[in-house]
């Protein structure tokens, strides 16, 4: 009897630990509803992922997001030294080794009680770099920070939060990036 008790309190311990909500925000701000407008055409690009981890699933999946955004453009990461620059150059930093804030463990050892906050600055960046025949056109980098939420009653919301939205961020800012404009440094 007390080792079912046992049980099903460590069960709720780790969903409450596990729960809750995570909202994203970029600087500068993505314009996620880029409508159907003229896109820049690329016909050449170099990918750079950059994260302490052998294996990163996430530069995996912005990889292949990447592909899929600009089918018909040519991979050139390998390229030799002497060759020119790509039309598109990408480089996906990646900062996942943050931790726990102080204020997530105490939601925990109550068992979810007292709620808490925790901001994390710089867990993704973007850096993307469109160069035309005359060397770099124009450049931005999108800096990705969270904000997550723990409490108990978060813990039903926490169960249909699995999209990969930092996926879904990258995506909108490589589309908002390839908007055709001037040339400008920003």
């Amino acid at each position: 009897m007390h080792r079912r008790i046992a049980n099903g309190l460590t069960v709720i311990c780790i969903a409450i630990l596990c729960s809750g909500c995570t909202s994203y925000t970029s600087q500068p701000t993505i314009n996620e509803h880029v409508g159907a407008g003229k896109a820049e055409i690329i016909s050449s690009y170099s990918y750079e992922m950059d994260t302490p981890l052998k294996v990163s699933r996430f530069g995996k999946d912005t990889y292949a997001a990447t592909q899929k955004a600009i089918p018909d453009a040519k991979d050139v990461s390998s390229r030799p030294a002497n060759s020119p620059l790509p039309t598109l150059e990408i480089k996906v930093s990646e900062f996942p080794f943050g931790g726990a804030c102080g204020q997530e463990y105490f939601t925990g050892l109550s068992f979810g009680l007292i709620p808490s906050w925790c901001t994390r600055e710089n867990l993704f960046k973007f850096d993307f770099t469109l160069n035309n025949d005359h060397g770099v056109c124009r450049q931005k980098t999108y800096s990705i920070g969270s904000t997550s939420f723990a409490h108990l009653i978060l813990a039903p919301f926490a169960l249909f939060e699995a999209e990969n939205r930092p996926l879904t961020i990258y995506q909108a800012a490589l589309k908002d990036f390839l908007q055709e404009s001037q040339c400008t440094t920003l």
